[in-house]
């Protein structure tokens, strides 16, 4: 196989380690088991999630790796919006303020957040085009 195959296997599986942690964190605080099944339930939770889009890249399925994508990308906003939904908005008299607040702190974890399920996506797809 082309070196280049194998650089976009390196990419793909970092994006997907870069993505875990979100899930995982997310899906966590609201699973109601118990340690050590919070953990385990947590962990498959979200590497299915991520590994699906490669999966899916891989078979031909794009429809449903772009789906994939987006339940992460929905997972990635909720995990960095948290502080903002539980400390922030309705909180405060000045809703417009504190919305632009986040927005001013938090716009660069936005665009990662959106970025790493797009990247899972486009390093599978020039991974499979390489084959």
């Amino acid at each position: 196989m082309k070196t280049e195959y194998y650089l976009f296997l390196i990419l793909t599986i970092a994006s997907i380690l870069s993505q875990i942690p979100h899930a995982y964190y997310t899906f966590n605080s609201f699973s109601k088991l118990k340690d050590p099944l919070k953990v385990i339930q947590s962990v498959v939770f979200c590497s299915i999630l991520s590994v699906a889009i490669f999966s899916f890249v891989w078979i031909g399925k794009l429809k449903l790796a772009l789906l994939g994508a987006l339940i992460e990308i929905i997972i990635n906003l909720y995990y960095y919006s948290m502080e903002f939904w539980s400390e922030g908005y309705g909180q405060k008299k000045l809703k417009f303020k504190s919305t632009l607040t986040f927005w001013r702190k938090n716009w660069i974890a936005i665009f990662f957040g959106l970025l790493l399920p797009l990247l899972i996506y486009v390093f599978a797809e020039q991974m499979k085009g390489l084959v």
